[in-house]
């Protein structure tokens, strides 16, 4: 197929040499970031070689970037290319989400091969900015019981299939975990009390106790989300019965971390929680502990769920930094994807920008 015959060997080589860097701060990435990558480098490239282009890896330059965003945006540009190669057009461009994941990849890339720079931001490559422009601002409610999703029954109907996955539904649902950390759960470890939580760690003081997430979150960044309803006490107590020694979880005894995830997702299937039969994913849960959170907190309903956020714009600014922090970020603005965007009474956006005072 051309030249660079062995452009699969001098890939493989430079992901040797660098894959297990983080791109920009000087530490490692998860087994799960360094093989996507890895995957979606090699899938580029094999399309680099089906449009006819055939560049030594270290060679990779602006004009492939171009054409391989042209190929993902289905522009008209790369069409006569692609039917010269017997390459199928696509009949709608990828997502923005995928877009902008390729491109970060090769960022990446291009910093290893020396050419820091090379990839340019997405809305460089395109007419249409809408094309590869991600909103993070919810702008419906995402939550189950927000699409008529009644959570107890859907629970208790994954449980008559598989008790382990019920029960981390049921923590996603009170305390806002992703799939992963939910499957890696130990809860003996999890429970401290607000005076056990690190001084330099900031957490309201009006809760009592924490729970402390730590294993499976992204980075490993640990985080501490509050307990501070009784229906998130009868989700411990359940799963302190299901894992009773200190170093139990709650996964499914025998099974590898990966078996986990995928008896999850295959439960998930049998009990028919999918977008296209309920409207809603697993994920929606993390929603609506956000939701619930911000209500807990502000007596008002997020802007997700028809809320008019006439209160205090410094109140609702803690909110969604309290929010966010729960949910394992840092940054309020985080909250918009969870609780849609912030307005006052006057309908203008809050400011959630941090000042040097923050906390």
């Amino acid at each position: 197929m051309g030249n660079n015959r062995n452009w699969k060997r001098k890939l493989q080589a430079i992901l040797d040499e660098h894959n297990d860097a983080h791109g920009t701060r000087n530490k490692s990435v998860s087994h799960s970031t360094a093989s996507a990558r890895a995957h979606a480098l090699f899938r580029i490239f094999t399309l680099l070689r089906r449009l006819g282009f055939t560049p030594d890896p270290k060679n990779l330059d602006g004009t492939h970037i171009i054409r391989l965003v042209q190929y993902w945006t289905a522009d008209s540009a790369i069409a006569q290319r692609c039917q010269e190669r017997g390459v199928p057009m696509l009949a709608l461009p990828y997502s923005a989400a995928y877009i902008q994941q390729q491109l970060s990849f090769l960022r990446v890339f291009a910093k290893w091969i020396g050419k820091p720079g090379m990839v340019l931001a997405p809305e460089r490559y395109v007419t249409n900015p809408s094309l590869v422009s991600r909103s993070y601002i919810a702008k419906a409610d995402k939550s189950w019981t927000g699409n008529s999703v009644n959570v107890e029954d859907a629970i208790a109907a994954v449980a008559r299939i598989d008790e382990c996955v019920a029960a981390q539904l049921s923590l996603m649902l009170h305390f806002g975990l992703r799939r992963k950390e939910a499957v890696m759960f130990c809860p003996h470890a999890a429970i401290v009390p607000a005076h056990a939580v690190p001084a330099n760690h900031p957490v309201s003081d009006h809760y009592v106790a924490f729970l402390r997430v730590k294993r499976g979150t992204k980075g490993g960044r640990l985080r501490f989300t509050a307990i501070r309803t009784d229906a998130q006490r009868r989700a411990l107590d359940h799963a302190l019965r299901m894992a009773p020694y200190p170093t139990s979880h709650i996964g499914r005894a025998g099974m590898t971390l990966k078996q986990s995830l995928d008896r999850f997702d295959n439960v998930m299937r049998k009990a028919g929680i999918s977008m296209k039969q309920l409207g809603v994913t697993p994920h929606g849960l993390r929603h609506q502990f956000a939701g619930d959170l911000f209500f807990d907190i502000t007596e008002l309903p997020a802007p997700a769920r028809g809320g008019n956020l006439e209160a205090d714009p410094d109140v609702i600014k803690a909110a969604y930094l309290e929010v966010a922090r729960q949910l394992g970020h840092n940054r309020p603005q985080i909250s918009n994807a969870y609780l849609g965007s912030p307005v006052n009474a006057k309908n203008t956006r809050i400011s959630l920008s941090e000042d040097k005072h923050s906390a």
